[in-house]
C-alpha cells in the first residue's frame, strides 16, 4: 500500500529552498556592489563580432575585468567599447596609479595606469569565434594612437590596436588590389620570355652552345698535353732556377746601384768635378780679356810684317839702300 504524500515536508523544503536561494543572491549581489572598478573606452575601427557584454578583459592573458558596454561611437564609424576593470585585481597586480583627487590625499580609488605604448586589442578564444579584449603593449612607431574626431574621456580611455583578424584582412586586401597589376607584369615577362626562346631557336644557339662546348673539350686535351710535357720536362725546377739567378742578378744590381749613390758615389763625383769645371770658367773670366789684348797686338804685328815683306818685294835693294832713300823715290 502506497505511503501517502506529506504535503506539509514538500512544502517547507520548497520554501527553505528559496529562501536560501534569495539569501545567496543578495550576498553576492552585495558583494558585486561592494566591489570597487573603474570604467574604460577604447574605440575599435573594426567589427567586433563574437564580442558580448560580460566578455572578459585580460592584461596579457590576466582576467582584470569585463566588458560592461558595447556602443556606436559619435563618429558612427567606430564601435564603443567599455571595459569595467576591477580595482582589486588591477591594485593587487600592481597596475593602478593612486588617485589623489579625492579627499586631497593618496589611497583613494584606484585608477588603471594608461602608459603610452598600451592598447587595446580583439582577441579570439580557440576556433569558437568568441572575443574578449586583451590589453598589451605594442610599439608606437608600428602601431601609434590612432586620430579620433571627438573627444575621449579625460584619463580613461585606452587606445586601440588593429586586430591579427584586421591586418591579416588589410593585408589580402592590398594584395588582391595589386593583383591585377602582378598578372599584367607576370603575363608581360612570359612574354618576353617566348621571343627570347624563339630567337635562340632561329638562331641555333644550341648547336652553337654544343660546337663551343667541344671546342672547349679540345683546348682543356690540349693544356692537359701541354702540362704533361711541362711536368716531364722538369720545367717547374728550372723555372725556379731561373727565378733564382735572376734574384742574384738584381742583388748584384743593387750592389752596383749603391755604388752609384752615395756621399762617396760616382753621382756624387761626377758632380763634385762639374763643378770644378765650373769654378775653373769662373776663373778663367778674369784673363779673357788679357787674352783679347795680347791676340790683338800680335794681329797688328802681323800686318806690319806683311807690309814689310811686300815692301821689300816692290824694291829688293831697299835693305841696302836705307829707308830714307827709298821715301825719296816715292812716286810723284
Amino acid at each position: 500500500m502506497a505511503t501517502p504524500t506529506n504535503h506539509y515536508k514538500l512544502g517547507l523544503f520548497v520554501l527553505l529552498g528559496l529562501a536560501g536561494a534569495i539569501v545567496l543572491g543578495v550576498l553576492f549581489g552585495a558583494a558585486s556592489m561592494r566591489s570597487e572598478t573603474s570604467k574604460y573606452h577604447s574605440y575599435f575601427n573594426e567589427s567586433v563580432q563574437g564580442l558580448d557584454v560580460g566578455s572578459p578583459v585580460k592584461f596579457r592573458g590576466v582576467t582584470i575585468g569585463h566588458v560592461s558596454a558595447i556602443e556606436i561611437a559619435p563618429d558612427h564609424r567606430r564601435v564603443d567599447v567599455v571595459s569595467e576593470l576591477d580595482s582589486g585585481d588591477i591594485r593587487r597586480l600592481g597596475l593602478t596609479e593612486a588617485d589623489t583627487s579625492k579627499h586631497g590625499r593618496a589611497g583613494g580609488k584606484a585608477r588603471f595606469a594608461i602608459p603610452p605604448d598600451l592598447r587595446a586589442q580583439l582577441g579570439s578564444q580557440g576556433i569558437t569565434g568568441v572575443k574578449f579584449i586583451a590589453i598589451d603593449f605594442f610599439d608606437v612607431k608600428s602601431n601609434p594612437p590612432p586620430e579620433l574626431p571627438f573627444s575621449t574621456p579625460h584619463d580613461r580611455y585606452i587606445p586601440a590596436a588593429p586586430s591579427m583578424m584586421k591586418n591579416l584582412e588589410d593585408t589580402i586586401t592590398k594584395a588582391m588590389d595589386r593583383l591585377p597589376e602582378m598578372v599584367d607584369a607576370v603575363v608581360m615577362i612570359m612574354g618576353r620570355v617566348d621571343r627570347l626562346l624563339a630567337k635562340l631557336e632561329k638562331e641555333d644557339v644550341s648547336g652553337k652552345v654544343g660546337a663551343t662546348l667541344g671546342h672547349a673539350d679540345d683546348v682543356m686535351k690540349v693544356m692537359q698535353k701541354t702540362l704533361a710535357r711541362i711536368d716531364a720536362q722538369d720545367l717547374g725546377a728550372k723555372a725556379v732556377t731561373t727565378i733564382e739567378a735572376v734574384n742574384a742578378s738584381l742583388a748584384r744590381m743593387n750592389a752596383v746601384i749603391d755604388r752609384l749613390d752615395g756621399d762617396a758615389g760616382l753621382v756624387a763625383s761626377a758632380q763634385h768635378a762639374t763643378d770644378a769645371f765650373g769654378e775653373m770658367g769662373r776663373a778663367g773670366r778674369g784673363t779673357q780679356r788679357d787674352l783679347e789684348t795680347t791676340l790683338r797686338d800680335v794681329s797688328e804685328a802681323a800686318a806690319a810684317i806683311r807690309s814689310l815683306a811686300e815692301a821689300i818685294e816692290r824694291d829688293p835693294d831697299m835693305l841696302l839702300k836705307g829707308k830714307t832713300q827709298v821715301s825719296r823715290r816715292a812716286p810723284r
